[in-house]
């Protein structure tokens, strides 16, 4: 252990390190997927994904979701500022509509044995 992982990290830099952290993870998944294409950019599915990606990520209050999510198209689409408004818009609706939903811990448990016990057995030879 050093001595520069005694020193303290101000909160505001924490909460950047978290955002930086979880934009990092979502662009990987949307290049995992191939939703890295400027056609993808409007798309609603698209703006749903990342919003429910978001919603499981981020943990703190203190962090704001709906900018966490301009930033990310802002990165992987390089939207302009009128393209910014029709997300808002679709990002409005999709919640107004309770669209955006966060998966409970015992479905991912669920799932999480399920793969466990079952896709285990598929890869031995």
């Amino acid at each position: 252990m050093s001595n520069l992982d005694l020193i303290q990290i101000t909160p505001s830099l924490g909460i950047e390190i978290k955002q930086n952290e979880i934009t990092k993870k979502i662009i990987e998944r949307l290049n995992e997927l191939g939703l890295c294409d400027i056609k993808y950019k409007n798309s609603t599915d698209v703006i749903l994904l990342v919003a429910n990606l978001i919603e499981h990520l981020v943990k703190d209050k203190k962090i704001n979701k709906k900018e966490l999510l301009i930033n990310i198209f802002q990165k992987v689409y390089n939207i302009q500022p009128t393209d910014r408004s029709i997300i808002e818009q679709q990002l409005e609706f999709l919640h107004s509509n309770k669209a955006i939903k966060k998966l409970s811990k015992f479905y991912l448990f669920c799932c999480s044995a399920y793969e466990y016990f079952f896709k285990r057995k598929e890869k031995k030879p």
